[in-house]
């Protein structure tokens, strides 16, 4: 690298650690002053997850199907998938009354088919979502698409 073309890399970097340490100097909190004591607890009704024995409508098309139970303690890694217990299609196993993962699941990105799930869709929770019964914290309008 040219000698000048060092010195402006440099310049440059300098310049941007003033220009941040000089923007987030002014930066103040929503709460103003308020400190955060501690974290509390969730509430109660927090914790109440939705009937199992039901899938959840869903409210947008192309949106994921929502999870109807807390999966808090299911080992999603690289090695293990609690989910795949059972929501994977498997000959000879009891009939679970969990909705099958779809065909989607098991094509590469390329579009193949695949006899096992893709990777790309080895973690759940990346797009399915567990739901609780719980009111709306805020009064809104919002109609599902079942609705419209």
């Amino acid at each position: 690298m040219k000698r000048s073309n060092v010195i402006h890399w440099l310049l440059f970097v300098c310049l941007a650690v003033i220009n941040f340490q000089v923007s987030s100097a002014g930066l103040t909190s929503l709460r103003g002053d308020a400190a955060i004591e501690a974290a509390e607890p969730a509430p109660p009704e927090l914790e109440r997850f939705i009937n199992d024995k039901e899938n959840v409508d869903r409210t947008f098309k192309q949106q994921p199907p929502l999870i109807p139970h807390t999966n808090e303690k299911y080992t999603i890694n690289l090695r293990v998938n609690k989910c795949l217990d059972c929501h994977m299609k498997q000959p000879g196993k009891d009939e679970a009354k969990s909705v099958e993962m779809s065909e989607s699941h098991f094509m590469d990105r390329a579009g193949n088919k695949l006899d096992h799930p893709s990777g790309a869709r080895h973690f759940c929770t990346q797009c399915h979502v567990p739901q609780i019964d719980a009111k709306p914290l805020v009064e809104n309008t919002f109609k599902t698409v079942a609705a419209n």
